[in-house]
């Protein structure tokens, strides 16, 4: 069977009947009493107790004078003293103040301890060699201090730690 295919003679369109436009304004009118209504609810919802007291501002008396608050903090700081406070053992001696060294390395050629000693200086710590006897032979020790606080400690142990160095801490008395 063969078919025309310039000539189409088709009544009903390709995408189906088109709605009428009463249909569209109803959709819109109903969507718009439903907008409305919502916006009406949310106006009408009392306010919450707890809200409420807050929201509420205090009106102030006409007759009400505001009194100037007075501090003492700047007439007691210049006189107060602050005592030091010194740790003792229990059996009454003075334990003494101790600061900690890292160790980050130690070599029997400086050049090799220059060079750590270099690639530490870059991470921003203050680093120094010490060069010490051991049986006749010379070590060169990487060291890395000192620090007050393990705070201070740490952080560095944090660094060196990220750049794959091993430490030791060291105590040592001040």
């Amino acid at each position: 069977m063969t078919q025309d295919f310039a000539k189409r003679h088709s009544n009903v369109n390709a995408l189906g009947s088109p709605l009428p436009g009463w249909v569209w304004f109803f959709t819109g009118l109903v969507a718009g009493i439903f907008v409305s209504f919502l916006v009406y609810l949310w106006k009408l919802v009392p306010p919450d107790p707890v809200t409420t007291d807050v929201r509420e501002v205090p009106k102030a008396e006409p007759n009400h004078v505001v009194e100037e608050m007075q501090y003492k903090f700047y007439d007691l700081f210049p006189s107060s003293e602050v005592p030091i406070v010194e740790e003792y053992n229990t059996d009454g001696k003075r334990i003494e103040s101790f600061s900690y060294l890292l160790q980050a390395g130690s070599f029997r050629h400086p050049n090799e301890a220059n060079e750590l000693r270099g690639q530490l200086i870059l991470l921003g710590l203050d680093v120094f060699l010490k060069s010490i006897e051991v049986d006749g032979d010379t070590w060169h020790r990487v060291m890395v201090g000192p620090f007050d606080t393990d705070l201070a400690l740490n952080r560095a142990q944090d660094k060196l730690a990220e750049a794959e160095v091993e430490t030791i801490p060291l105590k040592i008395r001040q």
